[in-house]
């Protein structure tokens, strides 16, 4: 299509489906979210705004992260990045079972688990990121039960119970647990 600026109207909702750049206001306009050209797929009826200028949110050192473990291994967390300090991030880090705790970790799946949602905090400020959580600010911020997948609370002695299972697991837990029993 064409060069567009931020807020300025390329079509009806009716015409397209607004998708990367652009939204549909209150009034069924689609308008532009960002600088850049406008580009129209008529097969699949949807509209993008291809950005001027692409600039990579890059982190530094010591920036406050949450993402979520994908991948364990004995020594290693693997964490895809998806916000940092309130803005959406797309990276990978790496969480070594030395940055787990300050004292002494025979297995880092007593600290974490594939599929918490962790909140950390970045070592260096290139990719990949590399991650501690051995502040008390920093650790698990949600975690599901292993044996039924349901969400897990933080008891007040410290450790998370499954409500639906009765199961009790140990995680690295951080100030601000999303789900707390009363």
């Amino acid at each position: 299509m064409s060069f567009v600026i931020p807020g300025e109207s390329l079509a009806v909702e009716e015409e397209v489906l607004p998708v990367n750049g652009a939204y549909a206001d209150q009034y069924g306009y689609v308008r532009s979210m960002l600088v850049g050209k406008a580009i129209l797929d008529r097969y699949k009826k949807t509209l993008h705004v291809k950005p001027l200028v692409r600039r990579d949110l890059t982190l530094k050192q010591g920036s406050i992260v949450e993402g979520l473990i994908t991948g364990l291994s004995e020594e290693v967390a693997f964490v895809k990045i998806y916000s940092a300090e309130n803005n959406k991030v797309n990276a990978v880090g790496l969480l070594h079972v030395s940055q787990v705790s300050s004292d002494y970790v025979h297995d880092i799946y007593d600290y974490v688990r594939i599929g918490d949602i962790v909140k950390a905090k970045t070592l260096n400020s290139s990719a990949p990121y590399l991650l501690t959580i051995r502040e008390p600010s920093t650790g698990v911020i949600l975690a599901h039960c292993s044996s039924c997948g349901s969400v897990l609370y933080l008891h007040s002695a410290g450790y998370l119970v499954c409500r639906n299972c009765g199961r009790q697991e140990k995680r690295k837990v951080a100030v601000g647990y999303l789900y707390v029993l009363r």
